[in-house]
């Protein structure tokens, strides 16, 4: 009976034991605005155990009585709660301040408070801007030191992006990585992105060696929730674009009495009457429409979202557009309860990019009375008379030639992670594929160009661009007390494999379309291959003390194709400290003022690659044909073109930087700030040799040095007024670039920008910055033709012989006694000496309104459009400006005379006369949106809906007088030369629309 009893005694205890031990426990997880959190993790603290929030934000879990739970989410502070007797919980989440927020970085994450390198990060939420067209067009003006400016400007052509200045003369665009693959960011659709950071300085960037010598852009795109329904959005607009600014030309009646006023009209004009405004027939208003879509979800161990995109953007130059379509997928899974994880990503974006080479300053200097059509001539259109200037009617040669680029692009991502062994170390494998095949199209139809017949022609080329990446890597991650530590090591290797061929006839029959119609008698054939590999080890340590003390150093060694045995190897180190004053125990008292302050400091080397393949090998030239015999035999031989040394090594890029992070008015005010410098050593450039050597091209070489150094700041205020929430953002950079050495040949400069070989504007020259600009200045205009002739040297020359009353007088900078591009100075540089952006917007009960502008201080152009619109050697139209020519009873001006002569090369390329400021300050964009209520949305089953309204370059306060003065380097668009000593010049760039829109959103 007493061991019956005892039995009894040691069960019940048992029981009630395993009671106190475990307990049924559901809870609710909450925002500040009371609304779910799903996803959330709630986890046992001190124990692997937990699970995450549904998509009402609940959990259910087995927790002993006395033990606490961790609940955590991104972008919120993270909260405990000590479990007692209760069954349920409710838990209420705060908003996590910017130092709590996890930064995606190389091969991994880490929070903002424990980053040490320069990391700007911008969401997607702040990135979908609705008029964005093009991530990269989304980004502009919105992170410091990273300057996004128009290229070309016509519909898909891209944008320039550059991050700290230029440290190169070959290639300055950044790195992209998209979900772990290196690709690029134009096939990333704005409104697919999760989140984006910018590694800017060598710490943050140097894990991926040297493709990370011009920055990183890291680009997270967006996935699925688990244990959420699947949800449907929905994002729209509609909008028209139009030309912002006109040139302001001649009309037809106006260039006959001036040109017969001055006594050059010639006799053949008198019977031209037409008054055509060539800006008006070539220019109109273009719609733009966009619509994306896209579906998440997920289940207990798995996540999706798949997304699609339509673009649909007339240009308004006519005849001109893009198209596109981009469909993304993105998908998660785990298995043995979260061990083991996989996942993948893959996009695909088809483009058919209709665009004309029509020079734009052909436009502006067509004869207005030249008429837009003439029946009589072959093609319908008027052609220019033989005492015009032989330019092509604008109208006809959008009409009679189609150029179109068909382009789609693939990336697809797939990993596998799995935990090892050990707590907190875990392998992946990351495969990533992407392949872009296109095909450019060129046709036109016969037309009359002047006296001639220019035959109908057609042309195609095909491309095919594959490249592979897969990558092995082991990551530690653990926290031993107040020590946290992070490991990474990893193999990576890469191949990329380029193909094209292309073919071309003239003489295409009228209605036809296929090469194999046109004259066999007149065809040209083509075709290209391209390889290169690139195998990199790499590693990072990452330790943190009590979140107060910080360390980070890496180190990459990438082994490249392009250079010769001997050479091939670089190596790339970081190191990188942080000190979080804040977490400091004697900061306790400060915290009322200043709530987080964080001090950095790194030092890397980075490095660059990016030279034609095949630079330092002797390889085989095709096409060196000859006919014998009445027998077309093919030749082919070495020996044709420069090859570069075989010690060419890599460019090194050497960065300092040092930063501060600092938040005030309890966490409202946010700022940062960065001081670094960047010298690129060992610059590769192709450097010309003497003809007489007798071989084609220009040797690569290790060419000299260039330094960057600059100053960042990014302020933030968030604060509410009662039901108006307002937030309000300032960026500004500063930047001084400079060649410091030039370590071949004699001179020590490069020349640059040289429009129509007319005369070289822009140079890199020792102690000057890249494209800086050198030409002759001019001190005003002669009043008499006695003032010309009494403009002497020190030794009674007569420095412009050929000057008259109202001509230019140039600066005899050397005083030798005559102007020639000896007597050129440095005038400016193409760079800002201060670039900013301004972001604000306010929220009331529903109403939102937001607006963006940004500017640039301290920057010229050089405007050829107006030197071509200006010249009056030429028979064609002018700007009105010259109305205002110098005359004996007119001297109040800066035009000078009017002279088809000009002996004193008024026209000169190499003067200041062409250079203008490049200031601006612009409106950029500006938004009006509404958020239905929500009696609204739920006769529509909407869980959210907003309409907005919208413009985009709505205006631009500048003293510049060209379309537009956002001119990064050209990219070879509508008869401009590109290059990066290109920056701030106007060859005729295709001018930046304004647009007004509007659009929807909506979630179901």
């Amino acid at each position: 009976m007493r061991k019956t009893a005892l039995l009894l005694l040691l069960s019940t205890y048992g029981s009630l034991a395993f009671a106190q031990q475990s307990q049924k426990v559901r809870g609710k997880v909450l925002d500040a605005d009371n609304k779910p959190v799903a996803g959330a993790t709630v986890n046992i603290k001190g124990s692997a155990s937990g699970t995450k929030t549904d998509a009402d934000g609940s959990f259910t879990l087995d927790v002993a009585k006395g033990k606490t739970l961790k609940i955590t989410y991104v972008g919120m502070k993270e909260q405990e709660v000590l479990v007692n007797d209760a069954s349920t919980y409710s838990v209420v989440l705060q908003s996590g301040t910017e130092l709590d927020e996890v930064v995606v970085i190389g091969y991994g994450t880490v929070k903002k408070s424990d980053l040490t390198g320069a990391v700007a990060s911008v969401t997607g939420k702040d990135l979908q801007s609705n008029l964005a067209k093009s991530a990269s067009g989304a980004l502009q003006g919105r992170i410091a030191g990273v300057s996004v400016s128009n290229a070309g400007g016509s519909p898909g052509s891209g944008m320039s992006i550059n991050i700290r200045g230029l440290s190169s003369l070959g290639n300055n665009a950044p790195l992209y990585v998209i979900d772990g693959v290196f690709g690029d960011i134009n096939i990333v659709d704005p409104n697919d992105i999760a989140s984006l950071e910018v590694l800017k300085d060598a710490s943050a960037a140097a894990i991926y060696g040297s493709r990370a010598a011009n920055g990183v852009v890291i680009i997270t795109t967006k996935g699925g929730k688990r244990s959420s329904p699947a949800t449907l959005g929905i994002n729209a607009y509609t909008g028209i674009q139009s030309l912002p600014k006109k040139m302001d030309l001649m009309d037809g009646p106006q260039w006959k009495k001036f040109q017969k006023d001055n006594g050059y009209l010639p006799t053949q004009a008198e019977s031209f009457n037409a008054n055509t405004d060539w800006q008006d027939e070539v220019f109109d208003t273009a719609p733009v429409n966009k619509v994306n879509l896209d579906i998440a979800g997920g289940g207990e161990r798995s996540t999706y979202n798949v997304s699609a995109g339509y673009l649909d953007q007339r240009g308004i130059l006519k005849t001109t557009g893009y198209k596109a379509f981009n469909i993304r997928t993105k998908n998660t899974f785990s298995f043995f309860n979260d061990h083991v994880r996989v996942g993948n990503t893959f996009l695909m974006k088809s483009g058919d990019r209709k665009f004309s080479d029509l020079t734009i300053t052909d436009i502006l200097r067509q004869n207005a009375l030249l008429p837009v059509y003439d029946s009589s001539v072959r093609g319908g259109y008027a052609t220019y008379a033989p005492w015009m200037k032989n330019l092509e009617n604008p109208v006809g040669y959008l009409n009679l030639y189609n150029k179109h680029v068909y382009q789609t692009d693939f990336m697809l991502n797939g990993y596998a992670e799995v935990d090892l062994f050990l707590k907190g170390l875990k392998y992946k494998l990351n495969v990533g594929v992407n392949r872009t095949t296109g095909r450019n199209y060129n046709k036109n139809d016969a037309y009359t160009y002047g006296a001639d017949l220019r035959k109908s022609s057609l042309s195609e080329s095909a491309f095919f661009n594959n490249q592979w990446l897969v990558e092995n890597t082991l990551h530690y991650d653990n926290t031993f007390d107040k020590h946290t530590i992070s490991v990474l090591a990893g193999y990576s290797a890469q191949e990329n494999t380029n193909r094209g061929f292309g073919a071309s006839r003239n003489s295409l029959p009228l209605g036809t379309d296929a090469i194999d119609a046109a004259s066999p008698a007149e065809q040209t054939t083509s075709g290209s291959l391209n390889e290169s590999a690139l195998i990199s080890q790499f590693g990072r340590f990452m330790y943190s003390y009590d979140s107060r003390y910080l360390l980070t150093a890496s180190l990459r060694r990438d082994g490249s194709s392009k250079f010769a045995d001997g050479a091939r190897y670089g190596v790339f180190p970081s190191v990188a400290v942080g000190w979080n004053v804040m977490n400091e125990k004697f900061f306790e008292s400060a915290k009322g003022t200043m709530n987080e302050l964080k001090l950095r400091a790194s030092y890397g080397r980075l490095g660059n690659q990016e030279i034609p393949n095949y630079t330092t090998q002797s390889i085989t030239s095709y096409g060196i044909n000859y006919i014998q015999g009445g027998v077309w035999w093919q030749g082919a031989s070495t020996g044709i073109n420069w090859v570069s040394p075989r010690n060419l090594t890599w460019e090194e890029t050497a960065t300092s930087n040092i930063g501060v992070d600092m938040a005030f008015m309890q966490n409202k005010l946010n700022i940062s700030a960065d001081y670094y410098v960047r010298e690129t050593k060992d610059i590769l450039l192709g450097i010309n040799q003497p003809p007489s050597a007798g071989l084609k091209g220009a040797p690569t070489l290790n060419a000299g040095t260039i330094r960057n150094n600059g100053f960042e700041l990014l302020a933030t205020y968030k604060n509410s007024i009662g039901n108006v929430n307002y937030n309000i953002g300032v960026n500004a950079s500063k930047v001084k670039n400079e060649v410091k050495a030039v370590t071949v040949g004699n001179v020590q400069e490069f020349g640059g920008y040289n429009p129509q070989g007319e005369g070289t504007i822009t140079w890199a020259k020792v102690g000057y910055p890249i494209g800086g600009f050198w030409v002759i200045k001019t001190d005003g205009l002669f009043q008499s033709d006695a003032e010309a002739q009494a403009y002497k040297s020190a030794n009674g020359t007569t420095i412009q012989p050929n000057a008259k009353g109202g001509d230019i007088k140039f600066v005899d900078y050397n005083n030798d006694g005559r102007i020639d591009n000896n007597d050129r100075q440095y005038v400016g540089s193409p760079f800002p000496t201060l670039a900013y952006g301004i972001r604000g917007g306010l929220d009331y009960k529903g109403v939102d309104f937001a607006f963006f502008f940004d500017g640039m201080y301290g920057n010229k152009i050089y405007n050829y459009t107006r030197a071509r619109m200006e010249q009056t050697n030429e028979v064609n139209n002018h700007s009105s400006s010259l109305l205002d020519s110098w005359t004996p009873s007119n001297t109040d001006t800066d035009i000078p005379r009017y002279s088809r002569e000009d002996q004193n090369d008024n026209k000169r390329r190499v003067s200041d006369r062409w250079m203008e400021s490049g200031a601006f300050f612009r409106l950029k964009t500006i938004e009006l949106g509404y958020t239905l209520p929500s009696q609204w949305l739920s006769k529509a089953t909407l869980k959210n809906g907003r309409i907005f309204l919208a413009a985009d370059n709505l205006f631009t306060v500048t003293k510049y007088k060209g379309y537009t003065p956002d001119l990064g380097q050209n990219n070879g668009d509508n008869g401009t030369p590109s290059g990066v000593l290109t920056a701030g010049t106007d060859h005729g760039r295709f001018p930046l629309a304004r647009t007004i829109m509007f659009g929807i959103q909506a979630n179901f």
